[in-house]
C-alpha cells in the first residue's frame, strides 16, 4: 500500500510539475494582456469605440480558435507523434503537407471575409445597424484583422509540433509577443491611426506570437515550406478528419460568444466592453490552472488508453478534476468578493471611470460561479478526446447552444447586460453534468470514484473557512483608494491566503495541498 500510495503521489507531483511549467507560460502571457487591456481601457475606456473593435473582432478571433489554437493544434499532435517515431524526412514531408493545405484554405477564408466584412459586422453588431459610423469602422478593423487569421494559423501549426517532441515552454510565452506587439503598436500609431491602431496591433501582434516559435522549430531541424503533392500525405488527411468534429465542437461552443454580443450591443453603451473586460479578467485564472491542467493531462491520459490501463487512466483523470476543483474554487471566492477592488486596480484608469468599473464588476460577479465548471469542461473534453470520442462533445455543445440562447433571452430581461454572464455560467453547469453523465453512459474505461464525496465535505468546510476569512477582512480593503495601496494588498493576500489555504487543507488530511507544498519546497526552497 505504502508502494502505490508513493508511486501515486509521484504521479500527481508530475501533473502539477507540468501543470506548473505550462502555467507559468499562461501566467506571464495573461499578465501582458492584463496590461494590454489596461492600456486600451485607459486610452478608449468602455466606450462605443471599443464597443466596435471587439465586435469587429470576434469574428477573426472566432474562426482562430476554431482553426488554430482549437482543432488544429489538437489534432496535429497525435498524428505527429506517430511521424516522430519514423525518419526526421517523414516527419517534414508531413509538416509541408499541412503546412500547404493549411494556407490554401485557410487564405480562402481570409479572402471570403474581407469581400463580406459588411455584411459580417451588420450580423455581429445587430445594435449598430443604425449608426452608420460605428458599421463603417468596424467593417474597416475586420479587414486589417483577417490576414491575422492565417499567420495565427501558422503559429497554431508551429506550436503542434513543439509540443509533440515535448517543447511547451516557447509555445506557452508566445502570447506575451502577441500582447506585446498590440501594446507597442497601441504606443507607436495612435497617435495618427486612432481607434484603428487596435485593429493593426492585433495584426502586428500576431506575427510576434508566430515569428518567436520559429527559432526553435528550425533548431531542430524542421521548416515551413510548400509541397504540390500535400494532399497524398496521410497523415495530412488524417488531421483533416481529426479537425473536422474538432472544429465543430468549437464552432457550436463559440456560438455562445457570438449570441452574447449581439445581444450585449443591444443594451446599454458600454455593455459588450463591460462583458469582455470582466471575461478577460476570469480568463486570467482559467487560462493558469484550467488550460493549463488540461494541456498537461492530455498526453498521460493517450498515453494510458494507448497501453490500454484503465485503471491508471481513471486515477490520472480523477486527480486532474480534484486538483481543479481544489484550485479553482477558492479562487472563486476571492474573485466574487474582492472583484470591485480587482477591478478598480487593474482597468479604472484614464476613460475608464467609476461606472465602467460598477457594470465590469457586476459582469464578473455573475460569470465567476462557472469558472470552477469551465475549468473541468476542459478537463472533461480531454477525457473524451483521449478516448478518441470527439463525436459526443460536439452533441452536448449543439445543445448548449440552444440552451444559451434561451438563457440569454429570458435572464438579459431581468438582469440586462449581466443576465447574459450569468446565462454563460449556468451553461457551464449543465454542459459539465452532461460531459459526466455520456462519459460513464459511453466508455467503460471510467469509473466513478466512490472515495470523491468524503473528499468534497473536506472540500466544502475547508472554502467556508476560507470564504468567511475572505469576508472578514473585506471592509478594511474596501476603505483603501490608492493603486498603491490595492496593489499591496494583492501582491500579499495572494501569498498568505495560498499559504493558508495549502496548511489547511494538510491539516484536514488533503494529500492535493500536500503535494502541492511539496512541489513549492522542493522548486523554491530546494527541499524535497
Amino acid at each position: 500500500m505504502g508502494f502505490v500510495y508513493n508511486e501515486n503521489m509521484v504521479k500527481e507531483r508530475s501533473l502539477i510539475k507540468n501543470t506548473a511549467i505550462v502555467g507559468a507560460g499562461t501566467f506571464l502571457s495573461r499578465i501582458t494582456g492584463l496590461l494590454r487591456e489596461i492600456l486600451v481601457s485607459s486610452m478608449f475606456g468602455a466606450s462605443w469605440v471599443t464597443d466596435v473593435f471587439f465586435v469587429a473582432y470576434t469574428i477573426p478571433n472566432l474562426l482562430r480558435r476554431l482553426f488554430a489554437e482549437g482543432a488544429l493544434s489538437t489534432s496535429v499532435v497525435p498524428v505527429f507523434s506517430q511521424y516522430s517515431e519514423k525518419s526526421h524526412q517523414e516527419s517534414r514531408k508531413f509538416i509541408y503537407s499541412v503546412f500547404t493545405g493549411l494556407t490554401l484554405v485557410v487564405s480562402v477564408v481570409c479572402i471570403i471575409g474581407i469581400a463580406f466584412s459588411p455584411w459580417i459586422v451588420k450580423m455581429v453588431g445587430i445594435g449598430f445597424r443604425s449608426e452608420p459610423e460605428k458599421i463603417q469602422m468596424a467593417t474597416h478593423m475586420t479587414r486589417i484583422m483577417f490576414p491575422f487569421l492565417l499567420i495565427i494559423s501558422w503559429s497554431a501549426l508551429v506550436m503542434g509540433i513543439l509540443n509533440t517532441i515535448h517543447i511547451f515552454s516557447w509555445s506557452a510565452i508566445a502570447p506575451v509577443f502577441f500582447n506585446a506587439g498590440t501594446i507597442l503598436t497601441l504606443l507607436l500609431f495612435k497617435a495618427f491611426a486612432g481607434p484603428y491602431s487596435l485593429a493593426i496591433g492585433v495584426l502586428i501582434g500576431g506575427i510576434g506570437q508566430f515569428v518567436i516559435q520559429l527559432y526553435p522549430f528550425y533548431k531542430k531541424g524542421y521548416a515551413l515550406r510548400f509541397f504540390k503533392r500535400f494532399w497524398s500525405d496521410p497523415g495530412f488527411r488524417e488531421v483533416i478528419r481529426l479537425m473536422l468534429p474538432v472544429t465543430l465542437a468549437l464552432a457550436v461552443g463559440q456560438l455562445n460568444t457570438l449570441v452574447d454580443r449581439i445581444i450585449a450591443s443591444t443594451c446599454q453603451e458600454g455593455a459588450v466592453s463591460a462583458l469582455y473586460y470582466a471575461d478577460r479578467l476570469l480568463e486570467l485564472p482559467l487560462g493558469i490552472f484550467g488550460i493549463a491542467l488540461s494541456t498537461a493531462i492530455l498526453p498521460s491520459l493517450s498515453q494510458l488508453v494507448f497501453k490500454n490501463n484503465p485503471q491508471e487512466w481513471n486515477y490520472t483523470f480523477t486527480q486532474g478534476i480534484r486538483l481543479v476543483l481544489f484550485i479553482m474554487i477558492p479562487i472563486t471566492s476571492y474573485l466574487a468578493i474582492f472583484r470591485n477592488e480587482a477591478i478598480r486596480l487593474i482597468y479604472e484608469r484614464g476613460m475608464f471611470d467609476a461606472n465602467a468599473t460598477q457594470m465590469t464588476a457586476q459582469s464578473l460577479l455573475f460569470y465567476v460561479p462557472g469558472l470552477v465548471f469551465f475549468s473541468m469542461n476542459h478537463i472533461i473534453t480531454k477525457a473524451f478526446y483521449s478516448l478518441k470520442d470527439t463525436v459526443t462533445p460536439v452533441r452536448i455543445s449543439v445543445i448548449m447552444v440552444g440552451v444559451n440562447v434561451i438563457l440569454d433571452l429570458l435572464l438579459v430581461r431581468y438582469f440586462s447586460f449581466s443576465g447574459l454572464a450569468l446565462a454563460t455560467s449556468l451553461v457551464a453547469v449543465l454542459n459539465c453534468i452532461c460531459l459526466f453523465y455520456f462519459l460513464k453512459r459511453k466508455h467503460t474505461f471510467y469509473k466513478k470514484d466512490r472515495t470523491i464525496y468524503s473528499w468534497l465535505v473536506k472540500i466544502v468546510i475547508l472554502n467556508l473557512l476560507f470564504i468567511g476569512f475572505c469576508w472578514g477582512i473585506l471592509h478594511l480593503v474596501q476603505n483603501l483608494q490608492s493603486k498603491a495601496s490595492l496593489l499591496a494588498f494583492f501582491g500579499i493576500s495572494l501569498v498568505v491566503f495560498c499559504l493558508i489555504y495549502i496548511l489547511l487543507s494538510q491539516s484536514m488530511g488533503l494529500k492535493e495541498g500536500k503535494s502541492i507544498w511539496s512541489f513549492i519546497r522542493r522548486n523554491l526552497g530546494g527541499k524535497g
